[in-house]
């Protein structure tokens, strides 16, 4: 849940990734900005530009050889993207709640993954979700708000914030970022 009204503004700016790749890195921004009012502050007094320099800085550290906390992590090639390792890395050092999360793959279970959403969503958590072809996981969106029959998405490609419904999630029907199916979610540990 969105309670600042703060965090409101910033996604009613709908700041879009500045690249195909920086998807991942924006929704890290983006989390960041929705619990932390000054940091929001920020990114609304220098617009556009600002939201830009922050996710390309991020792209950079979160796929970079070492983690947010300063430990070695796994090598990935930025051109492909953000690791939900990284991500999970990256949100765990910033959240005051939550001590660690864990990946969950949506595609083979997405009836588990969409209960461990709702239920972070519901004590107060953002949930990263990868969403994809049938193949492969494409793009990365931030689950922000849960409804009495949907979830909210940041959507960083159009910067919109989206509903998605249950069945749509467990049928593959997402219209997010143009891609259909759940993939993967960095949800918090019980």
């Amino acid at each position: 849940m969105i309670a600042s009204e703060t965090g409101r503004l910033v996604l009613g700016r709908q700041f879009q990734q500045p690249d195909r790749r920086s998807c991942g890195a924006a929704v890290a921004v983006m989390a960041e900005a929705l619990v932390n009012d000054s940091y929001a502050r920020r990114l609304l007094a220098g617009g556009d530009t600002e939201f830009e320099r922050e996710t390309m800085a991020m792209h950079r550290r979160i796929t970079g050889p070492v983690d947010a906390a300063g430990a070695i992590q796994a090598p990935w090639l930025r051109a492909v993207g953000t690791p939900p390792w990284a991500l999970s890395r990256q949100l765990d050092r910033r959240s005051h709640r939550v001590r660690s999360r864990r990946v969950l793959v949506a595609r083979l279970r997405p009836g588990r993954a969409w209960a461990a959403m709702t239920s972070a969503l519901a004590d107060g958590a953002l949930v990263p979700a990868y969403v994809g072809s049938r193949w492969l996981p494409r793009h990365v969106v931030l689950a922000i708000e849960l409804m009495d029959d949907a979830v909210r998405f940041y959507e960083p490609g159009t910067g919109r914030v989206v509903r998605v419904t249950r069945e749509e999630w467990l049928e593959g029907r997402l219209l997010l970022g143009g891609w259909r199916d759940p993939w993967l979610v960095v949800s918090p540990r019980r």
